[in-house]
C-alpha cells in the first residue's frame, strides 16, 4: 500500500513530498508549505486519496478568508475595533439555521480548517477560541457557480457585505471583514455585551437582495469613524443613483407628453415644445432636487400613509430631536427632508473662499452624531426599497 499510496499522491501534485508512517501519511501543502497528516489506519487507498484531494481543493486567502464547495468563511470583527477578538469579548453570535434551498449564514467561532491554515501561515498569537468568522453556506449551489471560478471571490464578498448590511440595519452593530495581518492584541481592551443582538437576525439571505454598488457605499461608510466624512459616505448611497432617477423621471414625463392626445410627432412646433420642456426640466434638476426625487422614489414610494409613518418612526424621532419637524405628518414633505440632509451635506463639504477649508468640523459632535444616524437610516431605506423597484 505504501508505494501505491505514495505514487497516487504524487499524481495529485508532485510537490506534496508524502511521508508514510505507521498510522498516517504526512504531506506538505504545495502552496503554503505546511505539514498536514491524514490517518491511514484501517483505511483503503481511495478514501485516503479523496481526503487529500478535498484538502487540496480548499481555497485560502492568507489571514482573510477560506472557501470550498458550498462553504465560505470570512474573519470578522467590530468595525470600530483593531482587535481580532472584539466579537468574542462582546459575546456576539448568530446561530445557524440551515436550509439547503437558500443561502444561509452564521456568526461564530472559526472552523478547525480555517484556523489550521492561519496557524500554519501567519505569526499570530490569538488562539482558536478568540477568533470569530462569518460562515456562508450554499453560495455555489444557489448561484450555480464553482468555488474555484475566478469570479467566485467577488460574488462571495458581495454577499458577505450584504449580510453585514442586514446585521447593521437590524441591530446597529457595525461589522467588518477582517485582515488579521495588522490586528492588535491587548488584554486590557473591553467591549460591550452584544449577546442579545444576534437573536434579532434571520440568518438567510437572497443572493441578489441588494444592489452591489449601494452596498459597497454603505459598507465603506460603516467602516469610518464618526465624522463629517462618514456623513458624506452615507449620503453617497443617494448620490449613486442621482442620474438614474433623474433620467427615469425625465423619460416618464416626456412619455406623458408624447402620449397626449394633442401631440403630433409630425408637427415641428410640437417637437419644439417637447425640447423646451426637456431643457427647462434639465436646468431645474440640481443635486438638491435630485435628492428629493430619490427620496420620493426609493424612500417613500407607494406605501400607504399609516405604514409610511410607522416604518419611519425612528427617523421621525430623530427629526423631532433636531427640531426640524413637529409632527409625523411633516414627513410627507419630501422636499423639506431633502433640504435637511442636503444642507447638512453642504455644511460638511464647503471649502471654497466663502467657506475656507477647516481642519475641524464646525458643528457640534452631538449634532453630527444625530445627523449621521439620520442619513444612515435613510440610506438603509433607499437600499432596501431599491431592490423592490419596478423592473
Amino acid at each position: 500500500m505504501s508505494d501505491e499510496l505514495k505514487n497516487k499522491l504524487l499524481d495529485l501534485n508532485d510537490k506534496l513530498s508524502p511521508e508514510i508512517r505507521d498510522d498516517c501519511v504526512i504531506i506538505i501543502h504545495p502552496e503554503f508549505r505546511f505539514d498536514k497528516s491524514f490517518s491511514i489506519k484501517n483505511r483503503n487507498t481511495e478514501d485516503i486519496i479523496e481526503d487529500v484531494n478535498q484538502f487540496l481543493k480548499i481555497k485560502y486567502t492568507k489571514g482573510y478568508c477560506l472557501y470550498y464547495e458550498n462553504h465560505t468563511e470570512f474573519l470578522i470583527s467590530l468595525s470600530d475595533s483593531d482587535f481580532a477578538d472584539s466579537l468574542v469579548r462582546s459575546n456576539f453570535i448568530i446561530e445557524g439555521k440551515f436550509d439547503d434551498d437558500i443561502i444561509s449564514y452564521e456568526v461564530g467561532y472559526i472552523s478547525d480548517q480555517f484556523f489550521e491554515f492561519i496557524d500554519n501561515t501567519l505569526n499570530f498569537d490569538y488562539s482558536q477560541s478568540e477568533l470569530v468568522t462569518l460562515k456562508i453556506y450554499n453560495v455555489n449551489k444557489i448561484l450555480k457557480i464553482r468555488f474555484d471560478d475566478e469570479d467566485y471571490s467577488d460574488k462571495a464578498t458581495g454577499i458577505a457585505k450584504s449580510i453585514i448590511f442586514e446585521i447593521s440595519y437590524k441591530t446597529d452593530i457595525y461589522l467588518k471583514l477582517l485582515d488579521i495581518s495588522a490586528v492588535k492584541k491587548d488584554e486590557e481592551h473591553s467591549s460591550k455585551d452584544l449577546s442579545e443582538h444576534g437573536k434579532l437576525i434571520d440568518n438567510k439571505i437572497l443572493p441578489s437582495r441588494y444592489d452591489k454598488d449601494l452596498i459597497q457605499y454603505y459598507y465603506r461608510a460603516i467602516q469610518m469613524i464618526p465624522s463629517e466624512f462618514q456623513y458624506l459616505a452615507f449620503y453617497q448611497v443617494l448620490e449613486c443613483i442621482f442620474d438614474e432617477v433623474f433620467l427615469s423621471e425625465t423619460i416618464q414625463d416626456l412619455r406623458r407628453v408624447i402620449e397626449s392626445s394633442w401631440f403630433n410627432t409630425n408637427k415641428d412646433e410640437n417637437m419644439e415644445e417637447l425640447i423646451k420642456i426637456f431643457e427647462r426640466y434639465s436646468r431645474s434638476k440640481n443635486d438638491r432636487e435630485k435628492t428629493r426625487i430619490v427620496l420620493d422614489k426609493y424612500f417613500k414610494g407607494q406605501v400607504r400613509k399609516e405604514a409610511y409613518y410607522l416604518s419611519n418612526r425612528d427617523i421621525t424621532n430623530i427629526l423631532k430631536k433636531l427640531k426640524k419637524i413637529k409632527k409625523e405628518d411633516d414627513l410627507n414633505d419630501l422636499q423639506k427632508l431633502a433640504d435637511i440632509i442636503y444642507d447638512y451635506r453642504c455644511k460638511c463639504t464647503h471649502s471654497n473662499r466663502a467657506f475656507p477649508f477647516r481642519t475641524e468640523f464646525q458643528g457640534s459632535s452631538e449634532e453630527l452624531e444625530i445627523y449621521i444616524s439620520l442619513i444612515k437610516k435613510i440610506a438603509e431605506k433607499i437600499i432596501i426599497n431599491y431592490h423592490n423597484k419596478e423592473s
